[in-house]
């Protein structure tokens, strides 16, 4: 399976004044850093969790479809209502369900259908940072203060994941097998 992200809104995931105020720095000589600190965080964030914080256009490619009529979509959540396609040896496919949400699923018809199979979609939460729920924002945050106090630091570098990151991330993270 091969997954693209496509973004479909140009701004950041966060607000640098959110950052700043947790960070406790009123100046701007640091504000660099901290937005290098902040776009780090929200891709290790997305990419941990399986989520998209700002809608984002999906393409998932598969060789082939499988046995199985249900597949989970590898990132979420899916924005209520957007289209998806999905061709299989480049034929688009129509005769399919949607499960929306935070777990989001496609239920095929006919999975006799042969052939490489590509679905594109839409996941965020939102066009701005504004719709990222809370939690998730505090977890950017937390994850920019903790690498920010922390740099220079080698012994302190551990797996670079803030605690509160992990523990926010696992919140939304699904189950692989």
């Amino acid at each position: 399976m091969r997954i693209e992200r496509t973004p479909l809104v140009a701004v950041d995931p966060f607000n640098l004044e959110d950052v700043k105020d947790r960070a406790r720095i009123t100046d701007s000589d640091s504000d660099f850093e901290l937005t290098l600190l902040a776009k780090s965080a929200a891709r290790e964030l997305e990419q941990y969790a399986s989520i998209a914080l700002l809608n984002q256009t999906i393409k998932v490619t598969l060789d082939e479809w499988g046995c199985d009529n249900w597949f989970s979509l590898p990132v979420a959540p899916l924005v209520l209502g957007a289209p998806i396609a999905l061709t299989i040896g480049g034929t688009a496919v129509t005769a399919f369900s949607v499960v929306y949400g935070s777990r989001p699923a496609m239920r095929l018809a006919d999975t006799s259908i042969e052939g490489e199979a590509v679905i594109a979609y839409t996941a965020g939460f939102g066009a701005t940072a504004a719709a990222i729920p809370q939690d998730l924002r505090q977890a950017i945050h937390d994850q920019v203060v903790a690498a920010y106090d922390m740099r220079g630091e080698a012994e302190a570098k551990g797996n670079g994941m803030s605690p509160h990151l992990a523990r926010i991330a696992a919140r939304y993270r699904r189950v692989a097998l």
